[in-house]
């Protein structure tokens, strides 16, 4: 599934590049332009995805710390 999903973004970009240069070619370069502030919209979805998701991760990895040491600091206390 990961190979065919790759196959395909990879033959989607190539056509949206050939689209755009296409665009430019014949003059139509609003929808050129249209083309281009669409993979700009992309690529700063992905940014904005990825950066969620170190957020998470860092907050999930701080959380887990905390865990931890409240855990080994209760058991190192001597009972009373």
């Amino acid at each position: 599934m990961k190979k065919v999903m790759i196959r395909l973004l990879i033959i989607l970009s190539l056509a949206l590049l050939l689209g755009i240069i296409a665009c430019f070619y014949l003059g139509y370069f609003m929808y050129a332009y249209g083309m281009i502030f669409l993979i700009v919209a992309v690529l700063f979805g992905l940014g904005q995805v990825a950066s969620i998701n170190n957020n998470v991760w860092l907050h999930q990895n701080s959380y887990d710390r905390h865990i931890r040491e409240q855990t080994e600091r209760y058991r190192s206390d001597p009972e009373d």
